[in-house]
């Protein structure tokens, strides 16, 4: 003991006899300073008291753990470890089949253990050095080729060193590495009996290893400085990278919610939720006979099911409501022309925001320029103003043709009164949205022959229903419209007059959800990027057309040229491609279909 010690104990003696003999414990205090003032100066060590101490020694004790040629023991565990010392091929050594089998194969080796960690320890060197060690090598190779021109092996060493030395000069780094893999099991036999049985496994991969010596194992153990002897460079190690992974969307997206089908590659269900998704719409591209329409009544069925609310169909064919009674569920019809429908009602809107809609509705659908369309405002705003204060006692399209006929001059007259009498064959008072109720809904459209009609009666149905249900806000999927031949109704929607644009960006949050289907991405007309940039549910449909999805579906999800030529046009009827908004790594599905 030093003669620091010596004072320090002095002095702790002294205080504690005159506490002793003052009966004061206060001058206790004094001995705490007199401590912490030593200790600050380095005059004593309280580590080996605090070691004692069980709240405060928590590290790991080393004592317990045990390091033998071949294996760990930690307590009752045994952990078989190998060291991977050579990986002889490249990424240039195989195709991206056979790199893709690879990779695979690595991890299926690797499952025949509990638990296989995998540590990759490495080192960078000097590259001048290094590439001077490779160029006298070279030399050396060629000398000896020279002399035996048929001897392989010096060849083949010769063309690997001439890659490294090519690699380093575009910029790639040499490092010395070392690979470990970490076993785990609960008695020692079993531990180095899994790690020879993945040690024969990697060797059909040529991948070569062996159980790690004592001080190599010490040496990962402790993190040591790494004295590894293997040099390389990134692209020849190619089992140990972030991309050696699946590349599949966030696991979260395609979880849970409505059932999609089924992935081709992995064989696993795939789900939507359409509350988590960022939108809650769904667009679907793919030629005609792809499957589209069965997949839009198969998700249609199960939002029905699962949250049951009102599903309305717009058929314009006739094969939706055939489809849906052919499998026994039940359905409510509507016919426009038996319900109707109701322009001029404004249903507790404001009179100059309805005037606005019409606008909207009437310019869509027949093509108006901004001089007609204003004309159109003008007279819809006036005829509503007059009714709601009280000039005029009636409200019809009677009307607005008398104010038309005193306001314009006779040639626009007769334009805008063709317009209204084309109305007025629709517009009889009653409102085919009142009749929507929670389940199947198809609004028919198929004796209704002329386009200008269907899209006047389709923009007024999706207007009325936005007024219905946009008076909650963030209340969840309340309502899901589905377009099959979306192409109708969005093709020539005007930019400066959107309206099913403007559902798209806004129908979230009112739980309003719409399902579309179309052949090309040319039919979303001029606001195609609204609707890609705002779609939850991306799904591109077999198409054997090369350059479709060179040039249309590259901009949406991450595909390479591989899998365009040799799976992507060869897709059959209900595969699709599907992309969940805000991940663009795609999946390869069978569609699911809902029978009955």
């Amino acid at each position: 003991m030093n003669e620091d010690k010596l004072y320090f104990v002095f002095i702790s003696i002294l205080i504690i006899v005159l506490t002793i003999v003052y009966r004061n414990p206060l001058l206790l205090l004094l001995l705490v300073v007199v401590s912490l003032v030593a200790f600050k100066h380095g005059k004593i060590d309280i580590g080996p008291l605090i070691q004692k101490i069980p709240f405060f020694n928590n590290s790991i004790n080393l004592s317990s753990i045990k390091i033998e040629d071949g294996y760990i023991q930690k307590g009752n565990e045994y952990i078989g470890v190998l060291l991977i010392y050579d990986i002889p091929v490249d990424y240039k050594d195989l195709s991206e089949n056979s790199l893709r089998n690879s990779i695979a194969s690595f991890y299926k080796i690797l499952q025949v253990g509990e638990q296989v960690d995998i540590f990759f320890r490495k080192k960078y060197v000097d590259s001048i050095k290094y590439k001077e060690v490779l160029l006298h090598k070279a030399q050396n190779l060629r000398i000896i080729i020279d002399s035996d021109p048929s001897n392989s092996k010096a060849k083949r060493e010769l063309e690997i060193i001439n890659f490294l030395l090519d690699r380093i000069s575009e910029g790639e780094y040499p490092f010395k590495y070392e690979i470990y893999l970490l076993i785990h099991s609960k008695n020692k036999e079993r531990a180095i009996q899994l790690a020879e049985v993945i040690s024969k496994g990697l060797e059909g991969l040529n991948i070569r290893s062996r159980l790690a010596k004592k001080d190599e194992i010490s040496s990962l153990i402790f993190l040591s400085e790494c004295k590894c002897n293997k040099i390389s460079i990134p692209s020849q190690v190619p089992f140990l990278t972030p991309f050696s992974v699946d590349k599949l969307p966030k696991f979260q997206l395609r979880n849970d919610g409505i059932l999609l089908g089924k992935d081709v590659n992995h064989g696993i269900p795939v789900f939507w939720n359409i509350d988590t998704s960022e939108n809650p719409h769904i667009l679907i591209i793919g030629p005609t006979g792809a499957g589209k329409t069965e997949f839009l009544i198969n998700t249609s069925l199960q939002l029905s099911l699962n949250y049951s609310i009102p599903i309305v169909f717009f058929d314009t064919k006739g094969d939706i409501k055939q489809r849906i009674i052919k499998r026994g569920l039940e359905v409510k019809i509507l016919n426009p022309l038996y319900h109707g429908i109701s322009l001029l009602k404004a249903s507790n809107i404001p009179i100059q925001v309805r005037a606005m809609q019409i606008e909207k509705i009437l310019t869509n659908s027949f093509d108006l320029d901004k001089i007609h369309s204003s004309i159109i405002f003008k007279l819809i705003y006036d005829t509503l103003e007059d009714y709601y204060s009280g000039k005029i006692s009636y409200l019809n399209w009677d009307v607005i043709d008398e104010k038309a006929k005193s306001m314009l001059d006779e040639i626009t007259y007769l334009y805008i009164s063709k317009i209204i009498k084309i109305i007025k064959s629709l517009d009889h008072g009653g409102n085919i949205v009142d009749y929507i109720i929670p389940g199947l809904n198809v609004i028919d459209v198929t004796m209704i022959k002329s386009e200008t009609l269907r899209k006047i009666i389709m923009y007024t149905v999706i207007t009325d229903i936005y007024n219905k249900f946009s008076a909650l806000v963030d209340n969840g999927t309340k309502i899901v419209l589905v377009l099959d031949e979306a192409w109708t109704v969005l093709k020539n929607e005007k930019v400066d007059y959107p309206l099913v644009a403007d559902l798209i960006k806004r129908g979230r949050g009112h739980g309003i959800a719409l399902l579309m289907a179309t052949q090309n991405i040319e039919d979303l007309g001029e606001m195609s990027s609204v609707y890609l940039d705002n779609i939850g549910l991306l799904i591109f449909m077999n198409n054997g057309d090369k350059e479709f999805w060179n040039n249309v579906v590259r901009r949406f999800v991450n595909i390479n040229d591989e899998e365009i030529y040799n799976n992507l046009t060869f897709l059959g009827r209900g595969e699709a491609l599907v992309r969940f908004l805000g991940d663009p790594r795609p999946l390869l599905i069978k569609t699911d279909v809902i029978t009955s």
